[in-house]
């Protein structure tokens, strides 16, 4: 067995499929806690979600600090946060995991620095994943049937890193050197998963397999969105377009080939992301889900009707159907869950 299939097989609790045969996600992403934000109703918004939809598995995904006078400068500071963030879940011993966005470290203290801290909690699933691929926190969450012996379904997480003038320096590209956007439709100066991470999953899926005796129908997470996103919103119908749109796509300037990675291999069959706060469709791209899930913050580009997060269904008879919806803050707490009610509350 290598290092790196030890490593992909290792969690820090057992996640399984209950006796029903059942299991339940629920992602949420751009969060943006961080000194100055509003813990109560951040944490309530969470609470209400987990409360009611019951997952066995929460995800973050992605800017769960920052960004602007809302941020993270040191250590002292995450942990305040996350012991009031994640207290939903570690109340109610759920297993949960996280991923990075662009705004988890724009104050300094880098996602490396932030991991330890993460993972210091006792329901904290999360990996830091090879030192040597790009980002922190590329890894892989092996659930297992109710008995535990048969790994029954993947959930993949990746670091989608930064912005382009980042991506330059790292790569010794030239600042005048100039990228083009996937569509009409998208917009911004986003980076996205590397090819050196989409190799790493590719060689950890095809490890997997073997290990396993069978493909392993998976799921991947990640923050920016990768430029397959984009097309849903150009060719609505042509992409099996559903869901709400209310700005631009902010994905991957450039095409890494995660897709086209997951196609070869066959198991990815849904890939979610967060980033864009006021979009929440879903689109089919070659046979691929991919999704949004909305946002939970009270602090950046809000809309109280979309706040919430996305649920994902999987039954152990055939996990290769993955049922999704959206859920909403709104629909649990009533107007008591929008941003500026009631306004003296934190």
């Amino acid at each position: 067995m290598t290092d790196n299939l030890k490593e992909a097989l290792y969690t820090k609790l057992p996640l399984r499929f209950n006796e029903n045969g059942k299991y339940k996600i629920l992602m949420v992403s751009d969060l943006h806690g961080g000194v100055g934000f509003k813990a109560k109703k951040t944490v309530a918004a969470l609470q209400a979600l987990i409360d009611t939809h019951k997952p066995d598995l929460v995800l973050l995904g992605g800017d769960i600090a920052g960004p602007g006078h809302i941020h993270i400068e040191n250590g002292e500071q995450l942990k305040e946060m996350l012991d009031q963030l994640v207290s939903p879940m570690e109340n109610s011993r759920i297993p949960w995991a996280h991923v990075y966005g662009n705004h988890d470290d724009n104050y300094g203290l880098v996602n490396k620095e932030h991991q330890p801290i993460y993972e210091s909690y006792p329901y904290c699933v999360s990996k830091a994943g090879p030192e040597e691929i790009s980002g922190v926190g590329n890894y892989v969450l092996p659930i297992y049937d109710a008995n535990g012996e048969k790994i029954l379904f993947n959930v993949f997480g990746f670091d989608s890193n930064h912005s382009v003038p980042e991506l330059k320096e790292e790569f010794g590209i030239s600042e005048k050197t100039e990228f083009h956007h996937a569509t009409p439709c998208t917009g911004g100066d986003y980076d996205g998963i590397h090819f050196d991470q989409v190799m790493w999953y590719y060689k950890t899926s095809v490890e997997m397999e073997k290990y396993n005796g069978a493909k392993i129908p998976a799921m991947a997470f990640m923050h920016i969105p990768v430029p397959e996103m984009a097309y849903g919103a150009v060719d609505r119908t042509k992409f099996k377009y559903q869901g709400g749109q209310c700005e631009d796509v902010y994905c991957s300037i450039i095409n890494y080939g995660m897709c086209g990675a997951a196609l070869q291999r066959g198991d990815i069959k849904t890939m979610c992301f967060g980033h864009n706060h006021t979009n929440d469709y879903r689109m089919n791209y070659a046979g691929i889900d991919l999704f949004y899930d909305g946002f939970l913050s009270y602090h950046a580009c809000h809309e109280d009707k979309i706040r919430g997060g996305r649920i994902f269904e999987i039954d152990a008879t055939n996990p290769w159907e993955i049922n999704s919806y959206m859920v909403r803050v709104r629909d649990i707490l009533g107007e008591k869950g929008d941003s500026n009610y009631p306004l003296n509350i934190e």
